[in-house]
């Protein structure tokens, strides 16, 4: 079990348990589970569950494994997936490891736009890591082969009817050891450039190790989870911690969560999950979507939710604990996490024995780059604390030039650790930025106490909407093909809203169409091109005359201004 450390200075914490995973790579750790004859993935649909243990998955993997290799895929290709979450997504990502390549997890088309719009921007995805080779779904293979954005681009589409006459499988030849590439996650990529962290073998074993450690896995866990497998959460923090330490993980789909909240709550209860984990807004949801006549479930198995991939919120913990108390539900159980893509995933965890602390501080001093003031009065900001560094890894707070800062200081949290990325893939520039001498710049800002991490902001103007990393770019070049905005003049940040328990996204542009017909036409432009597009929720546009926009002396538009200037009262 992790503890915490403390150390002289209080300023850098290192944990103090070893990195120690049991097996060198994945691949290893699924041929271990295989021959125990263990349970692994029970995938739950509207009308029959799946079973799949762990010889089922190795045996799948060789058929893909297999499968590549026909089609040509060689050791270090890259290798697509554009699944939803399925028994074949797991399939067929361990079989491209097994062949040797590194598997690209794809987001799903989640957009209003149509297949079409989605694949010009998977496009960008495709280019940037060299995949000749995609496995998919039979809707999404028709979609590429009418696909002009995709045409000369792929050398294969294949799917699973393409396993069928498959002949005798043929255990892997290829040796892959911890330096091998296990996958690569794209951490952004749609209208801009997009940046593939690379993870080796030893990276992922090392992170599902410090997961398995800090969470006390065992045999008696049952996990729990609808969280999206192309996303690290999902990935890592479920589906791949349980193949290197081997207890049966029940999942659903994220749609049929979003459709029916009450499912994921109902799954805990049938299968008695002890570990579950979700953003900060899906237990909001729940909250929000509950009913009076909600009942016949029971939440006491559940020994930790983790609370992750966004801010957490002190109020949205009270109210989920506060809702489903009379189900069950334990006020010790929720956990807020801390981690990053670039990092594999988990960064830090709380200490089990006490897994929710709070600092009160004066909320004008939350976000700046300046000393933290613990604060008793009625308007202070409930801080939560994020815990300490899992197996293996450490980190510390800097100020912007590079300093180490003592406790109580706000300014970039930075990590080091076995579990760091490689850098981005084909991209010396964009890992020079964030890499120097093992060490990650996270961009996020936070401040430690009493051995605590507290994250209280993003240096970087990264926008987190339901657990999504969304960046600015991407929002703005998109709503900036819409007639009536000034070029250049459109900016896309993130305004917090405790209500939902995640971030709003806010696009304020510029315009000299002021009258009323205009502005109503360009705010259902944006928000319609936005959705179609990235597939994400536009909650509030702002139009302003030329020149309303905050910018630097260079011109460059200021955007953490914007939400100054909205709260304000600025139109």
């Amino acid at each position: 079990m992790m503890t915490d450390t403390v150390p002289p200075d209080g300023a850098f914490l290192r944990s103090p348990v070893l990195s120690r995973p049991p097996h060198e790579t994945l691949l290893s750790a699924l041929e271990a589970g295989a021959t125990l004859g263990l349970p692994f993935v029970t995938l739950h649909g509207h009308k029959d569950s799946r079973v799949l243990d762990f010889r089922a998955a190795l045996d799948g993997a060789h058929r893909y494994a297999a499968l590549l290799g026909r089609h040509g895929v060689k050791r270090g290709d890259r290798v697509l997936l554009l699944l939803p979450t399925s028994t074949t997504f797991i399939e067929a990502l361990l079989g491209a490891m097994l062949a040797g390549a590194a598997p690209v997890p794809l987001a799903q088309n989640m957009t209003f736009g149509g297949a079409a719009r989605y694949l010009l921007n998977m496009r960008s995805i495709a280019e940037d890591c060299g995949a000749r080779v995609i496995i998919t779904d039979q809707r999404m293979r028709d979609a590429i082969a009418g696909s002009e954005a995709l045409q000369g681009l792929l050398d294969a589409v294949l799917t699973d009817a393409d396993l069928e006459g498959q002949g005798p499988i043929v255990p892997r030849g290829i040796s892959i050891g911890g330096s091998d590439t296990a996958f690569i996650q794209y951490t952004s990529g749609t209208t801009g450039r997009p940046k593939g962290a690379v993870i080796s073998h030893r990276a992922l074993v090392s992170n599902a190790f410090a997961i398995a450690k800090g969470l006390d896995v065992g045999p008696n866990t049952v996990g729990v989870s609808w969280l999206p497998l192309f996303h690290d959460m999902g990935l890592i923090g479920v589906v791949l911690t349980a193949v290197c330490h081997a207890y049966p993980i029940h999942l659903m789909a994220p749609e049929t969560f979003v459709m029916h909240p009450r499912r994921w709550l109902e799954l805990i209860s049938e299968h008695k999950g002890t570990l579950t984990a979700a953003p900060n807004f899906a237990y909001d949801f729940c909250v929000a979507r509950s009913r009076d006549d909600w009942d016949g479930f029971d939440l006491s198995s559940l020994r930790i939710a983790l609370n992750g991939a966004e801010p957490v919120h002190q109020t949205t913990i009270d109210r989920f604990v506060g809702r489903f108390a009379k189900h069950g539900m334990r006020s010790d159980a929720l956990m807020p996490v801390y981690g990053m893509a670039e990092c594999t995933l988990a960064v830090a965890f709380p200490n089990l024995e006490q897994k929710l602390q709070t600092l009160p501080i004066d909320r004008a001093l939350l976000e700046e780059r300046g000393e933290v003031v613990p604060s008793d009065a009625a308007q202070a900001k409930t801080a939560v604390s994020v815990g300490a560094p899992v197996a293996g890894m450490s980190f510390g707070i800097y100020d912007e030039e590079g300093a180490l800062l003592p406790e109580r200081r706000v300014g970039e949290i930075r990590v080091a650790g076995p579990s760091l990325m490689d850098g981005y893939f084909r991209n010396e520039d964009a890992t020079r930025e964030v890499l120097v001498d093992g060490v990650l710049r996270t961009g996020d800002l936070g401040f430690i106490d009493r051995g605590r991490l507290f994250v209280t902001g993003r240096a970087k103007e990264l926008i987190i909407k339901a657990g999504r990393n969304i960046h600015p770019y991407d929002v703005e070049r998109t709503a900036a093909g819409v007639s009536g905005l000034r070029t250049g003049s459109v900016a896309a940040f993130a305004r917090p809203n405790e209500e939902t328990g995640t971030d709003d996204l806010v696009v304020m542009a510029e315009t000299t169409e002021l009258d009323p017909e205009s502005a109503v036409r360009i705010e259902r432009e944006v928000r319609g091109e936005v959705l179609a597009v990235l597939g994400v929720k536009v909650d509030a546009v702002q139009l302003c005359r030329i020149g309303g926009l905050p910018r630097t002396s260079s011109g460059k538009i200021k955007r953490r201004n914007c939400v100054s200037l909205l709260q304000g009262g600025a139109r």
